[in-house]
């Protein structure tokens, strides 16, 4: 097993996010869509009850201003796990491969029942990862970074339920802090994708993404792509 040497990581992510910037981008900006649909927020009430600084009529208008509608929910929520799961292997194939996929026919077709293992692990890391933070928050950060490749494990390698999170826990053995520093590096590009306006927040997407891909094959000691991935165009 291989230790995560973060500035690798991160100039191995870059090239990557460089070269496929564009479809990731757009599939992330149609992913931050789906998501507006799982809720429905009244923002004129918010910014109303905001610019009025009485901090109880701004929490009544959040208990008010925010419902759930379940048939556009429920829906937004598949959308958001199918998409998921088809970037997952994108990430994958444009890291191993060279390029995302082989046609766009391809790129969209899934195993349903790896979906649905990919769900519910995805559904039961966000409950581990919960209860922990509830309990305290650093056995929730402990959980979540053993744990974080298992939704991963499920979607592009074929694990089952219970051997994505096996996997996972495995494969982070002994590297908590150096994952956890990737973590917070993997952060911190994230708010200098915010302070460079709306376009930058998805491309620092796709660079934290690769920097996920990347150290997963770099801890699975199978880090050589097949494809030519330095070659920036």
């Amino acid at each position: 097993m291989k230790k995560i040497v973060i500035g690798d990581i991160v100039s191995r992510a870059w090239d990557l996010a460089v070269k496929h910037w564009p479809l990731f981008v757009l599939l992330s900006i149609f992913n931050s869509i789906l998501s507006n649909f799982l809720v429905d927020v009244d923002t004129d009430s918010l910014m109303e009850a905001a610019s009025l600084g009485d901090n109880a009529a701004l929490m009544e208008a959040y208990a008010t201003a925010i419902s759930f509608n379940p048939v556009k929910g429920i829906i937004a929520a598949l959308l958001i796990v199918y998409l998921g799961y088809v970037l997952l292997n994108l990430y994958v194939n444009a890291y191993k491969n060279g390029r995302p996929y082989e046609s766009l026919s391809e790129a969209f077709k899934v195993d349903f029942n790896q979906l649905a293992i990919f769900f519910c692990v995805e559904l039961c890391y966000g409950i581990i990862v919960g209860i922990g933070t509830c309990l305290c928050i650093l056995p929730g950060i402990w959980i979540g970074v053993r744990l974080w490749y298992a939704p991963l494990l499920a979607a592009t390698q074929g694990a089952s339920f219970t051997e994505a999170f096996k996997r996972s826990w495995e494969i982070t053995r002994g590297t908590f802090w150096d994952l956890f520093l990737m973590g917070l590096t993997m952060v911190g590009i994230a708010l200098l994708g915010v302070c460079a306006c709306f376009v930058g927040v998805f491309f620092a997407e796709v660079v934290t993404e690769f920097m996920f891909i990347v150290s997963f094959f770099v801890l699975n000691a199978c880090d050589e792509p097949t494809g030519d991935y330095v070659e920036v165009e």
